[in-house]
């Protein structure tokens, strides 16, 4: 069984078509990054997955559950993170990863164990107690990737991971993906910086006007600039 297993997937918004017919398998432990240009459909297709948008013709599956008949089933298997993770300003960062800890179930010592074994991957613990509305767009993001892996989903999707990040939180980043994805689970992100897709992905596909129009594994000698 795929962990994520898409068919024929569409999404029209008028007469136009933000994702035309897409098919994409992931497997247990990869890592798979979506490029392209912007309008090539990645975050329309993210937002068809986690069930933020209706698809308008074919199916998807997380670990075997279908996306619009098992919302429920299947969000309790993915983490997510937004391309605008501002949705929830009004908290700290420390009330933001206790109550999406709480929402998946976790409480007592054993949250607290976890966010004080994430909490130090960057340097935020000065600012937990601060109101996300005085967070930088990096700070966000660190919170979010935070809060998307309190659960240990077995599948982690993220919609441009390092927007906002410094060079070192950059490489936190990535390594923190590729151990992720090394302990068995998987992880789908999508990112326009293609040196963070060489370095940090097992597989990429490229989309272009809705379509995954190539596929391929990450290796040395494939230089992804030469692709878009």
């Amino acid at each position: 069984m795929k962990v994520v297993e898409i068919r024929n997937l569409t999404k029209t918004f008028g007469t136009f078509i933000a994702v035309d017919s897409v098919n994409l398998s992931v497997g247990k432990g990869e890592r798979y990054a979506l490029i392209g240009p912007n309008g090539a459909g990645k975050t329309t297709l993210l937002k068809m997955l986690v069930g933020l948008l209706l698809p308008g013709s074919g199916n998807a599956a997380i670990c075997g559950h279908d996306i619009v008949r098992e919302p429920l089933a299947a969000k309790k298997h993915f983490g997510y993170v937004s391309d605008d993770p501002s949705a929830y300003d009004y908290l700290t960062g420390s009330e933001f990863l206790t109550m999406t800890g709480r929402l998946r179930g976790l409480a007592g010592a054993e949250l607290d164990k976890r966010i004080a074994r994430l909490v130090p991957l960057f340097p935020i613990s000065g600012i937990l107690r601060q109101s996300m509305t005085r967070y930088s767009r990096g700070n966000k993001q660190k919170i979010a990737f935070l809060a998307s892996m309190l659960a240990e989903p077995e599948l982690l999707i993220i919609d441009e991971p390092i927007v906002g990040l410094d060079s070192a939180s950059i490489d936190t980043m990535g390594k923190t993906l590729v151990d992720y994805a090394a302990r068995g689970n998987t992880v789908l992100f999508v990112t326009h910086i293609l040196d963070f897709a060489q370095k940090f992905a097992g597989r990429v596909g490229v989309m272009h006007m809705g379509r995954i129009t190539k596929e391929l594994s990450i290796n040395k000698s494939i230089k992804l600039g030469n692709l878009l």
